[in-house]
């Protein structure tokens, strides 16, 4: 019904039903996915992207137009936001400000990892604790850099970086037990 993203928008900030329909028919799988890498159970990632929307509906007022992908892009940061407090309510991150030397890591590199199934993948990644998750999905999958991290999960930048190596190494011992338990 709507051609662009900004008629959407424009649309649902006036409380149009039918823009808010099409809104949640465009974004709610990319906002279920996406909770459901920061939730343990499937019942909380829905709830997450239901309150995120809620939370959409509520602020859209306040979105800005940038051009094509940038109401994706501010849906996948207030759902980020929501899944992050989430976390904290629940007390499920714990960080330890620290700087054990730990140098960043480069990209995750394992040719093994493309050959497991993507809903494989989620279920060990389900694996590390929270806050390695979190971190882990903050850099790898929403490719956001650690300062950037650390200001949405208030921790120091090396902290940032430390955990995300300590849940790579983690990651890849995750894997190959995966893979040698399925040979």
């Amino acid at each position: 019904m709507y051609n662009s993203e900004q008629e959407l928008a424009k649309a649902c900030a006036r409380g149009d039903g039918e823009a808010r329909r099409q809104l949640y028919v465009i974004y709610s799988p990319k906002m279920y996915s996406l909770c459901s890498r920061y939730a343990e159970e499937k019942d909380l990632a829905r709830d997450l992207m239901h309150d995120a929307f809620i939370k959409a509906y509520d602020k859209i007022g306040r979105f800005s137009f940038r051009g094509e992908g940038s109401l994706g892009a501010w849906m996948s940061s207030l759902t980020i936001r929501l899944c992050i407090d989430n976390l904290r309510k629940r007390k499920k991150m714990k960080f330890i400000d620290m700087d054990d030397g730990v140098e960043p890591v480069g990209e995750l590199e394992s040719e093994e990892v493309t050959g497991i199934a993507p809903e494989k993948v989620r279920e060990l990644l389900m694996q590390l604790p929270p806050s390695q998750r979190t971190v882990f999905n903050l850099y790898f999958i929403d490719k956001l850099p650690h300062k950037e991290i650390a200001r949405l999960l208030g921790i120091k930048e090396k902290t940032s970086t430390s955990i995300l190596s300590k849940a790579r190494l983690r990651m890849e011992v995750i894997v190959k037990q995966y893979l040698s338990n399925n040979e």
